[in-house]
């Protein structure tokens, strides 16, 4: 039986939850300290290395759709226990925005129910008070073609530019957290809200919906020469590239095989997504589709190198839990095959 939406939970349980300094579930990486102008972030307290899983956070309130209405969130607020519940509110809201600063009308050709969702939500973010879906539009992450919130995983702030990376992981049914890179003792974790390849503006404009400016390394500052400057030199040749494999990469890898140059641009890719820190299964894959092509053209020493890349930082960055991690250990284990079988003919032909 579920309860009414606001039964069980006082305004004074949620005004003395709010007024603590939020606290990390036990753990030995990470501690949540006060950040200025910023309310609060996660904190290393010891150096993290790369891969290091950091957090496996349970779902605290889960909409199995992903086209949400509020009336889909209060139902399944109202399965919450009051203590839940009064967790829930003590999430950030981005509501309180000015409404200036957002269009004014939705295009005519929205109809239906995507124009009821939008005016459903631009109200949460332009209302006074934090309500049950602006905290959810704010916290939640994907979820099984849904969506849900972690209420430790929400806890982490955004950078364009992070150091760790968050994935639903269907096999524990947890939200997971991996270092994408070491992290020193007292060095706030982050990870990226929006797709890191798109351009400062727009993120800037997905960021938005969450009501800050973000001021990361790659966002501060116009000089060409800045980390920012050649970020976003970097970031539009992704996109041109991502463009470009639209039509040659996933199931249509075969026709990428007979591209000229097909090798070169997936090289380029991943040497671009290192430099900007996307070091994240956007990776992995890209190594994989390497390993592939090269193993399709008879490059088996490249395939097998890039083959292992690609397991290792999906290892490092979903963990050997994952539920498609023998796909990966599928393709190295081919191509080594291969290799020996190739090494086993040509030492018959020399006999």
């Amino acid at each position: 039986m579920t309860r009414p939406v606001t039964e069980g939970v006082t305004s004074s349980e949620v005004k003395i939850l709010k007024e603590e300094t939020p606290k990390a579930p036990e753990n030995p990486f990470y501690e949540i300290r006060p950040v200025p102008g910023k309310g609060y972030g996660c904190f290393a307290i010891k150096n993290i290395k790369r891969g290091t899983r950091i957090l496996a956070d349970d779902p605290l309130l889960v909409v199995p759709i992903a086209e949400y209405f509020e009336t889909d969130i209060k139902e399944e607020f109202a399965k919450l226990s009051p203590k839940d519940q009064a967790l829930y509110f003590t999430l950030h809201s981005a509501h309180g925005q000015d409404p200036k600063n957002w269009p004014k009308h939705i295009h005519p050709t929205v109809e239906g129910r995507e124009r009821c969702r939008i005016e459903e939500q631009h109200k949460a973010r332009t209302g006074k008070e934090p309500t049950l879906i602006s905290i959810f539009q704010t916290n939640c992450m994907e979820m099984d073609g849904g969506a849900a919130v972690f209420p430790n995983a929400a806890r982490f702030n955004h950078s364009c530019n992070p150091n760790a990376c968050f994935s639903w992981n269907p096999a524990i049914r947890k939200e997971t957290i991996h270092a994408i890179r070491d992290i020193k003792k007292d060095e706030q974790i982050t990870l990226s809200y929006c797709d890191i390849t798109h351009d400062k503006a727009t993120r800037r404009w997905e960021l938005k919906h969450y009501g800050f400016i973000c001021d990361c390394p790659a966002c501060v500052g116009d000089d060409p020469q800045s980390f920012a400057g050649k970020s976003e030199t970097r970031r539009y040749r992704l996109m041109e590239l991502e463009q470009e494999f639209r039509l040659t990469r996933g199931e249509y890898i075969g026709f990428g095989v007979s591209q000229p140059g097909f090798i070169e641009k997936l090289l380029e890719y991943a040497t671009l997504l290192l430099e900007e820190g996307d070091y994240t299964v956007r990776l992995a894959n890209t190594y994989l589709d390497i390993a592939i092509v090269c193993e399709k053209k008879g490059d088996l020493l490249l395939a097998k190198r890039s083959a292992l890349k690609a397991l290792r930082i999906k290892l490092e960055t979903q963990g050997p839990d994952y539920p498609d991690i023998p796909k990966y250990q599928g393709v190295v284990q081919r191509i080594k095959r291969k290799m020996a079988e190739q090494e086993a003919a040509q030492a018959g032909n020399k006999s």
